[in-house]
């Protein structure tokens, strides 16, 4: 996403933003995105705090989102905030070189190579493209609990229209786990128990939980974390539906809550340096 494609519309009176700086290098400032199957997001992020410091911009995401749709919403929230420099954008699938697999609420474009050039193209500014869930990870990392311990691996899930995931070990992220696909007979972990079921199956906590029990217990057999930590649409009534799971180590709502994608966009847009901004990066 350029810098150029972020200038305000004609007409607008919003002055151009940039991230500010701390000590001169360091920015202040950041602007977020997190791209949805259903909804694309995105705010300006106090990186010292892990704080929003603005409005959220909500675009709905077209049915089926190719690269270009996604590069406009991006860009009509940047122009809201007179956005005019480089920007952290959270994707709902794999970033594999140029392209985005493992993304089924988007159009099947994104598997092609060179789909996410449109995200990426601009000289002079940067773009920096995370997993959503590992967005959600790395902001529980950096703002959150998930700081380094004896609790082993942090296993994060995010809720929504799918679920994603994220596996936070020793300080580290470890990119690209894709837990949400895990399947147990003919269903996948998130087309029984996502946010999107939840929804269309008008789902009590106690039906939620009893599918998504069996995922939990496999979860724990083949990954022994030390702690649990649920975000997404689960975070807004978390003790409804953790109190009805039966796990053996402690479990927590993300830090940040719905706002952990933006965020942790955000942060990777600072943590990733400028020299290698201009191709996909975790």
């Amino acid at each position: 996403m350029s810098g150029q494609g972020a200038r305000p519309a004609a007409g607008s009176s919003v002055a151009p933003a940039v991230a500010e700086t701390v000590d001169g290098d360091q920015p202040q400032m950041q602007l977020g995105v997190d791209v949805g199957g259903t909804s694309t997001k995105g705010a300006i992020v106090d990186l010292r705090s892990g704080q929003l410091a603005g409005p959220i911009h909500n675009a709905q995401t077209p049915e089926g989102a190719t690269p270009e749709h996604v590069a406009a919403l991006v860009r009509q929230i940047a122009a809201a905030e007179g956005w005019i420099d480089g920007v952290g954008i959270a994707l709902p699938g794999v970033i594999a070189g140029s392209r985005l697999r493992h993304a089924p609420n988007l159009s099947r474009a994104w598997e092609s190579d060179g789909a996410l050039d449109c995200l990426l193209d601009g000289a002079d500014t940067t773009a920096v493209l995370i997993n959503d869930a590992d967005a959600a990870g790395l902001a529980e990392l950096i703002y959150g609990r998930a700081q380094p311990s004896d609790d082993g691996l942090t296993v994060v899930l995010t809720f929504g229209t799918g679920i994603g995931s994220a596996l936070l070990h020793n300080g580290d992220l470890i990119p690209n786990s894709e837990l949400g696909g895990i399947t147990s007979g003919a269903d996948r972990f998130e087309d029984v128990a996502s946010g999107r079921a939840i929804s269309e199956h008008d789902l009590t906590p106690a039906q939620w939980a009893e599918r998504a029990q069996p995922y939990f217990d496999l979860l724990e057999t083949l990954l022994n974390p030390g702690r649990w930590v649920l975000g997404g649409g689960l975070t807004e009534n978390f003790q409804q539906y953790a109190s009805r799971l039966d796990l053996s180590r402690p479990v927590s709502a993300a830090h940040l809550g719905v706002h952990a994608g933006i965020v942790g966009a955000a942060a990777a847009a600072r943590r990733f340096d400028s020299s290698a901004s201009r191709s996909p990066r975790r």
